[in-house]
């Protein structure tokens, strides 16, 4: 499956209003976005520089890898999900419209997130 429709079966969901797939230089691979929603391509960019610090604290307390990263606002959380495919980083953004909805989301990626990594290998 190609990673514009495995992006849009995320965004499927009520709860999801943007999702996008971002490189390790901040630049928006794919992205599917409901009307309204947040610019993603601005999000993506700064998204890589939360992962960064995210893995950065991760090295310090070595604690392991980053397996998510959530950012809770008054209108909803954001999701950075990191994706390591054949030595690349990237990461899975995804703005939710409300903190109810994250464990459906979160279900949905579990099944998802293999499937984009093997469109990207």
């Amino acid at each position: 499956m190609a990673i514009q429709e495995l992006l849009e079966q995320l965004a499927s969901d009520d709860g999801v209003t943007a999702v996008a797939l971002v490189g390790e230089d901040g630049f928006v691979i794919e992205s599917v976005r409901k009307e309204g929603a947040a610019d993603i391509d601005f999000v993506g960019g700064a998204a890589t520089s939360a992962m960064a610090s995210s893995r950065a604290i991760a090295d310090h307390l070595k604690k392991g890898e980053v397996e998510e990263v959530m950012v809770e606002y008054d209108e909803g959380p954001l999701l950075l999900v990191p994706l390591e495919v054949a030595g690349a980083q990237y990461s899975l953004v995804l703005l939710l419209n409300h903190v109810q909805n994250l464990g459906r989301v979160r279900f949905q990626l579990k099944k998802v997130r293999p499937q984009i990594q093997e469109a990207l290998a």
